[in-house]
């Protein structure tokens, strides 16, 4: 990657009265000073893994190290209306180091008064990948204070050294605006973030920045959204049937534990699921059947997962390979299973309402 570093200011993030905290501007590196010095050997490969680390738009949970943002903006206005983009574009924008110290100190001063700020070193950048693109990104990345380091000493006769406070790389925390969701493709509505800890460091920092719904939290979205165009496609506009129906679908999608709703065969439900997982193919299908509780993918139901009714009880049969079991031994690991059709035939001799007791 064909990284140039145009310029980085330098601030160090430190307590001031009480539990504020303050940032103070250190210095400003321009491209010529930065060429070449210790601070190239020690920062460039830290920033290129920023810019190629990789943010899918709907994480795993909230709580993914690294996520990408959208600049929230009010209806009829502007991307140049939200504080946030505005903050980082004169950043970006800033030709003189002059100008890129005077867009760094607002930018600086509004992460130090933030709750979840630290003491650290603040690194203010705005650097070009010319094989990607013509247009300059910005990088926020924080570095914390490690205490009580001890380095073998350079002077003859000084073996070890203790150094108060220094800096590691390690953990780095980092905001990158435009994201670039793919090589060359920039996304000025976007801004990538990256918290090792888990923190909010950079949700407290950018108010006005939203974040997508989780893999889970979208899969459920679109499931209620199919269930609802598949059921209220059989009823003409405003018939009080539909209104009916409308008012159950609203009571299903927000019941946390829902029942089995006895509505649609299994084709219904696979065509149903078909689009979802075109979008998603990990969306998870957990239920439980009394006490016993069972997880797999929504792709496995009609395949590998099987759902039958035998009177007034359910039956669920599951199809793989292999078995695992967890470490609490059971003496079930040494079961030879029967044929199929003799399970079925005990199930099916059951009389109704038996507990199997």
């Amino acid at each position: 990657m064909d990284m140039h570093v145009q310029f980085v200011s330098f601030f160090t993030v430190q307590s001031g009265e009480g539990s504020v905290r303050q940032a103070r501007l250190e210095q400003t590196v321009t491209a010529s000073e930065y060429a070449g010095s210790a601070l190239e050997s020690f920062l460039h490969e830290e920033f290129r893994k920023m810019l190629k680390r990789k943010a899918d738009r709907n994480p795993t949970s909230h709580k993914s190290a690294t996520k990408v943002g959208q600049f929230i903006v009010e209806d009829g206005y502007e991307l140049g209306s939200n504080p946030n983009y505005a903050m980082l574009e004169n950043l970006r924008q800033a030709a003189s180091a002059e100008a890129l110290e005077k867009a760094a100190v607002r930018l600086a001063d509004a992460y130090a008064g933030t709750n979840s700020a630290r003491g650290g070193i603040l690194m203010l950048v705005q650097l070009t990948v010319t094989e990607w693109s013509s247009q300059p990104f910005v990088l926020a990345a924080k570095c914390d204070f490690e205490d009580h380091i001890v380095t073998v000493g350079s002077s003859e006769g000084e073996l070890l050294r203790q150094v108060n406070r220094a800096i590691s790389t390690k953990g780095m925390k980092a905001v990158q605006f435009p994201h670039m969701p793919q090589e060359g493709m920039i996304e000025p509505w976007e801004v990538k973030i990256h918290q090792a800890s888990h923190a909010s460091y950079f949700e407290d920092f950018l108010p006005y920045v939203g974040y997508p719904e989780t893999k889970r939290e979208a899969a459920a979205v679109a499931v209620i959204e199919s269930a609802r165009e598949a059921v209220l496609s059989e009823f003409e506009d405003d018939s009080e049937e539909r209104i009916a129906e409308e008012k159950v679908l609203e009571a299903w999608a927000n019941t946390e534990e829902r029942t089995l709703q006895n509505r649609w065969d299994e084709e219904q439900v696979r065509e149903v699921s078909r689009p979802i997982l075109d979008r998603n193919p990990e969306v998870k299908l957990k239920l439980k059947l009394d006490h016993m509780k069972i997880e797999g993918l929504l792709e496995d139901f009609g395949e590998r997962l099987h759902i039958a009714r035998k009177d007034d009880r359910y039956v669920i049969v599951l199809e793989g390979e292999a078995f695992s079991f967890d470490k609490e031994a059971s003496p079930v690991e040494f079961l030879q299973p029967d044929d199929m059709a003799a399970v079925f035939e005990r199930i099916l001799a059951k009389a109704p309402f038996d507990s199997g007791q």
